[in-house]
């Protein structure tokens, strides 16, 4: 391709070779439409598209938001009711979303398969210029918020999807404290308002508001088009151009993100935010002291990236080490942010009281800041974070997301505001930049021009209420009440009206005509065998080693998988404070501070935690165990060694001081987090009903919140925990109490070995007993009590008790309940944001809604689902849709951060790959009368009655007799 050539209407306006991603960059522009252009040549397989638009809303109804749900129910080519939720069911993606940010909202797909691929595209493209939603106003009632009553004499209520997701949001503390923060940070733009929507504002929506907003934002000038990838780049252009770009003409847009005039002064301010009437308040307040920052390039973000990492994430961190010592806050921590268009920095505490707010948080963080300049960054410690973000960059993993989706993310950080896309993609020449600025002030310049000589800056705190949820609820249920006492009897009358209306659209399933418009992939397509992930084994002195050989860009993974079962019960509790503090305490040859450095200046990484891995087919039999992990290129392979060899086996746990700061940062960082966690806390609390590895997995869940709670606010235990921890860490890491997981090039083994060998040596092989660990299982039903707006109900157990075992069709059925049953019951009839269904092969099962505005109503749910299986009826073509969705499912990318863990996981279950392959075959051979039969495996299992939720106080009290335990979430 050629500069100032034009390929199918797209002039190419530029080509660039950007050696950081292996890639070559053509910057495009759709003469005729004035859409934007990147197409990203690279050799990877897993193909990405992206469409984005920038969107500026004004207030916050959310109308982004709900145009971001809405546009993806229905078109002009594919007439579904939800062709996003059809595309999941049956294709083989390896992405597919849609993401609303607070000025722009984007449409990524990925797959590696050409064809679907090609449809995806096209579903996507449909859906943003040619959605129904633009004539359908029913579509913004179901996503957006409605007016429901079913009966005139009914209570008059709101229902929504995105309004019950936003409710679900804000009844997280720490979101409540973003939206005040960048609310009072930005009074004057886009980002003083929520796109996402505030739940008091979002039925303010009307629906000519929501009609105007995609007038103005949803057209090809106001678009971002990416591609990455390995494809035919020039058909791909041909088909933009002659199925949607060609039929738009230009036309001057008015989006832009304005910009926010700096404050003369600061300010400070507090808000409320709701806990139960039984969760404790002290210590409950958060705090976040914010900066807009001016006139940041490139070079400068990477720069406030390493900055923000040596003050306020290293254990070293001397800011953060100020705050906790001055008893600001239970736990330190910041970022910053350069996806808008002002970027900003932020250092926020939870684990406080309002009363160190701006005398003592805001002196702190200021005059810490300002001795630092005065007397000189620790260069060392700037070093190992320059040597941690640079070494992220270059292993670009992303946890098996395409790469491609990375980019693009990343670019629009810099096209979004008209800048230039492709100098994000480049870090070479800012890494060298800020490298060289070591030796001088780059670092103490940089604060104090955007920072400490900078007024635009504001401290927000929100502090615990109990009874104002309560008092919000009443409020709304009053002016409801108030909204209908002033209602006709024909106003009532069309509110019953569209009520049923919508139901029964809600109901009515697609049309066969409709279903087939979306395109789908043969059986043929799909392929039933998996990739062997080889693994070898080998020997260190008595110690097993298993070697995954894998081309991993001259990094080298290693994991010590230490086994719990010689622990007692009581004990795990320590091991999961041992798993939190690894590599944050002294050891016998140095501070914590002097190993963080080290850490961060020659690894990638070192984190640990603890998992339970369920025998294949076996119930209740599984492998306890506390993963140490590390991470270092080649070269740095003999620091690796030395530096897993001194957290394991030297640490010193005898710093009472340093133990009680991390206990009360663990118990601030989940008072923060547990609403978030909701999914996790109730399924895993189901299952410790029924099961040893659910209770294992509970107790480092909502078990471990209640334990390091009382641990926190108990003095007296405290002088204790260095006795507890040096025995249980005594127990556990001993040479013939470990496997050890190498991941790297070929040759590269021997000298892995050579390294470990002298070390493993030293350890301790006092032989235990590996069957200590017994574990009792949890018995009865929990509420568990928050000030949250919503709900998350789970409820499950176990079929291998009622003799069924794991098989392909149960990976089906939960495709189906989750896109189809559960999806239409729960999501688009009761408002839920979602819900899903599991089936694992140690025989646990699991139902789980999320926000969720029900309680009663979803367990109903659950209950008529035995019936809905029974009287299950598929189409052969439908059939295949939800086996290839499955498939997709299985078959996740594996880069190769990821292909240790699994050898290993296939290791300790003792799972072999005949065996899934023979699984995969059951999935694509699946029939409806495969699904049918499960309903004989669902029905005793829900018959069982093991149940939680958390949620709403009053709502889990409402509930009757189907809790047996009421418990506080705090």
């Amino acid at each position: 391709m050629e500069i100032n050539k034009v390929y199918s209407g797209f002039r190419l306006d530029r080509i660039e070779c950007i050696d950081e991603i292996n890639g070559t960059a053509y910057e495009m522009k759709h003469e005729k439409s004035g859409a934007r252009l990147i197409y990203i040549d690279s050799p990877d397989s897993n193909k990405v598209f992206n469409i984005a638009f920038r969107t500026t809303p004004h207030n916050s109804t959310g109308v982004a938001h709900i145009m971001e749900h809405s546009v993806l129910c229905g078109s002009r080519k594919f007439p579904l009711k939800e062709p996003f939720v059809e595309l999941v069911k049956g294709s083989l993606n390896t992405f597919l979303n849609a993401m609303t940010y607070p000025d722009k909202t984007m449409y990524p797909v990925a797959s590696k398969n050409d064809k679907d691929f090609h449809n995806l595209m096209d579903v996507y493209l449909d859906a943003v210029f040619y959605p129904r939603v633009r004539e359908d106003v029913e579509i913004v009632m179901q996503e957006g918020w409605h007016y429901e009553l079913e009966n005139a004499d009914d209570e008059l209520t709101y229902k929504g999807v995105v309004f019950n997701e936003m409710k679900g949001v804000y009844s997280s503390p720490d979101s409540v404290l973003e939206r005040q923060m960048m609310r009072e940070l930005f009074p004057d733009t886009t980002y003083g308002v929520d796109s996402g929507g505030d739940p008091d504002h979002i039925t303010d929506l009307t629906y000519e508001e929501f009609q105007e907003f995609y007038r103005v934002h949803y057209h090809p000038s106001n678009s971002y088009i990416f591609l990455y990838g390995d494809m035919n780049i020039e058909e791909q252009l041909a088909f933009l151009n002659d199925e949607y770009l060609s039929h738009f003409d230009a036309i001057e847009v008015h989006t832009e993100v304005a910009l926010q005039a700096p404050f003369t002064e600061g300010k400070v301010v507090s808000y409320p935010y709701s806990v139960g009437s039984e969760e404790p308040t002290d210590n409950r307040t958060l705090h976040s002291f914010a900066y807009v920052l001016p006139d940041v390039t490139p070079e400068h973000s990477l720069a406030f990236e390493v900055l923000t990492h040596a003050l306020l994430t290293s254990p070293a961190a001397p800011l953060k080490q100020a705050l906790v010592k001055a008893g600001i806050g239970s736990d330190v921590s910041g970022y910053y942010l350069d996806s808008i268009r002002q970027p900003m920095w932020t250092v926020q505490a939870t684990g406080s009281n309002l009363d160190k707010q701006a005398d003592d948080l805001q002196r702190i963080v200021e005059s810490t800041l300002q001795e630092l300049c005065d007397k000189g960054l620790d260069k060392e410690l700037l070093e190992a974070s320059l040597n941690s973000i640079e070494f992220a960059l270059r292993e670009s993993d992303f946890g098996g997301r395409p790469i491609g989706l990375a980019y693009i993310i990343r670019m629009m950080d810099n096209w979004l505001y008209d800048n230039d896309p492709l100098e994000l993609l480049h870090y070479e020449e800012a890494l060298a930049n800020i490298r060289k600025g070591l030796a001088g002030t780059y670092f103490e310049d940089l604060i104090r021009h955007s920072i400490l000589n900078n007024n635009h800056k504001v401290l927000v705190s929100i502090y615990p209420e109990r009874g104002l949820q309560e008092r919000k609820d009443a409020e709304v249920k009053e002016h409801l009440a108030a909204v209908k006492a002033n209602m006709t009897k024909e106003e009532i009358d069309a509110i019953v009206e569209q009520t049923k209306r919508l139901k029964i659209r809600q109901e009515t399933p697609d049309s066969d005509e409709a279903l087939a418009s979306i395109p789908l992939l043969e059986l043929s397509d799909l392929n039933p065998n998996m990739e062997a992930v080889e693994r070898r084994e080998s020997k260190i002195s008595n110690t097993t080693v298993h070697f995954v050989p894998t081309f991993t860009k001259g990094i080298n993974y290693v994991g010590l998988y230490f086994k719990l079962n010689c622990l007692t019960e009581e004990e795990l509790f320590y091991a999961d404070i041992l798993s939190d503090i690894l590599g944050r305490v002294d050891t016998s040859e140095r501070g914590y501070e002097a190993l963080a450095k080290d850490i961060n200046m020659n690894l990638g990484g070192l984190s640990s935690d603890i998992t339970a891995i369920s025998k294949d087919g076996k119930r209740d039999e599984f492998i306890p165990l506390m993963i140490v992990r590390a991470k270092a290129l080649h070269a740095k392979l003999p620091d690796l060694c030395r530096l897993i060899n001194e957290v394991v086996q030297k640490a010193d746990y005898s710093d009472d001081s340093r133990l009680i700061e991390l206990v009360q940062e663990s118990k601030a960082i989940w008072d923060n987090e547990a609403f978030r966690r909701g999914n996790s806390i109730v399924s895993q609390r189901v299952m410790a009903q029924v099961s040893a590895v659910g209770k294992f997995r509970d107790n480092g869940n909502l078990g471990y919140y209640q334990k390091i709670s009382e641990l926190a606010s108990n003095p007296a235990a405290l002088p204790l925990l260095p006795e507890k921890l040096s025995e249980v860490a005594r127990k556990i890491f001993r040479a013939n109490n470990v496997d050890i997981m190498f991941v790297g090039e070929e040759g590269e083994l021997e000298a892995f070995e050579n390294l470990m060998k002298p070390l493993v040596e030293t350890w301790d092989t006092t032989k235990l007993s590996n069957d200590v660990l017994q574990i009792t299982r949890l018995s009865g039903n929990d509420g568990i009590v928050t000030a949250g707006k919503v709900q998350y109900v789970a409820q499950g157990g176990n079929f291998i008790d009622h003799g069924f075992k794991h098989v392909g069709p149960m990976s089906v059925l939960e495709t189906i309940l989750r896109y189809e049953y559960l999806w239409i019951r729960i999501r688009v009839q009761g408002g839920a944001y979602g819900a899903f269904a599991n089936f694992y092969d140690d025989g646990n099962m699991i139902f789980c809604s999320y926000r969720d505005p029900n309680l009663l109503e979803t367990l109903d749910v659950y209950k008529e689902l035995p019936q809905y299986l029974r009287d299950f009826t598929l189409t052969d073509r439908e059939m295949r849709k939800y086996i290839i969705g499955t498939m997709s499912s299985l078959d996740l990318p594996m880069t190769p951060a990821l292909r240790g863990p699994r050898a290993m996981g296939m290791y300790f279950s003792g799972a072999k790959l005949e065996d899934k392959v023979e699984f995969r075959k059951q999935v694509i051979a699946c029939k409806p009368e495969d699904i049918v039969a499960l309903a004989d495996v669902v029905e005793p299992v829900l018959n069982d009655n093991h149940i939680c939720t958390m949620g709403n106080e009053q709502k889990i009290k409402d509930a009757g007799n189907v809790f047996d335990n009421i418990v506080s979430l705090g």
